[in-house]
């Protein structure tokens, strides 16, 4: 990734995000890898942000396909698991929403949805977290 401007800080994100997509640090790997490789292949990305949307485009449609998997390996897909666990549309726009690189009107774009249907995917994702936040009593 030596070869991609300073200015791209969100990559690490974009892997943390493919993370939670893939549920395995190398499908995640190998999911930014062709991520990038699509968006190097254009020639209509000049500015970073919006390369970032393009990215993260990508990154949601493909990371959608990925399989769940039935549990975490590694310390990073333990720390994920949680979120990688919840459906879509809600795992995608939660995950966006906690890693911050997205308005709320930037993250209703980017995942095809309105204001409202956007805050009821982070509604519906929030309560399913819940349990596992909440301390026990």
């Amino acid at each position: 990734m030596s070869q991609f401007p300073k200015e791209w800080s969100f990559l690490p994100a974009a892997w943390k995000f493919a993370l939670v997509l893939t549920g395995r640090e190398a499908a995640a790997t190998s999911l930014v890898s062709a991520a990038l490789g699509a968006v190097a292949k254009r020639s209509d990305l000049h500015e970073a942000e919006r390369t970032k949307r393009v990215l993260f485009s990508i990154l949601c449609r493909e990371g959608a396909k990925a399989t769940p998997v039935a549990g975490p390996e590694t310390a990073a897909e333990h720390a994920t698991f949680i979120l990688h666990q919840l459906p879509e549309p809600g795992r995608q726009a939660i995950t966006l929403l906690c890693l911050g690189l997205f308005s709320g009107e930037q993250l209703a774009g980017l995942l095809g949805k309105s204001g409202p249907e956007l805050a009821r995917c982070l509604g519906e994702a929030r309560e399913r977290l819940h349990p596992h936040l909440a301390p026990n009593s």
